[in-house]
């Protein structure tokens, strides 16, 4: 697992087609994600909404390319758009294989549909993609790579 670490930021809608599945493919989502990448050394935050998905990825560079590849390719993402993929010092989720932030019930306002409407019409996003691991870290309750709730 050697190679630069770095870390990913992205957002897709979710090709999740029954609203009553909701909680069940998250949950899947969830595990395989954990499973995936603690065997592959990655580390990271998941946020799963009514719209869609965000999620950071830090590891190795190769691995986490892989990982996200896998991520792009599967059907339950859609419209993935990448935020930024950029080396870094240390991981912000260092005890985290895949933190979440978000709710299996989705309802209320929903914090990506501002970045979703930006990525699909092609415009200057709105939020970047340090702005949305801000967001993320917030969500699952981490500050200096440390849990706080």
């Amino acid at each position: 697992m050697s190679g630069t670490l770095c870390r990913l930021v992205y957002c897709s809608r979710h090709g999740l087609s029954e609203p009553d599945e909701y909680e069940r493919h998250v949950r899947a989502i969830l595990a395989s994600g954990r499973r995936n990448n603690l065997a592959s050394g990655i580390t990271g935050a998941l946020l799963a909404s009514a719209e869609g998905f965000a999620q950071t990825l830090e590891g190795p560079r190769g691995v986490v390319e892989q990982a996200f590849q896998r991520i792009a390719s599967d059907p339950r993402h859609t419209d993935v758009a990448l935020l930024a993929f950029t080396p870094i010092p240390r991981r912000t989720f260092p005890q985290a294989p895949l933190a979440f932030c978000g709710t299996f019930r989705p309802e209320g306002e929903d914090p990506l549909t501002p970045i979703l409407a930006d990525t699909n019409r092609g415009d200057e996003r709105a939020m970047t993609g340090g702005d949305l691991l801000r967001l993320l870290v917030r969500m699952a309750g981490y500050h200096d790579g440390a849990a706080t709730a």
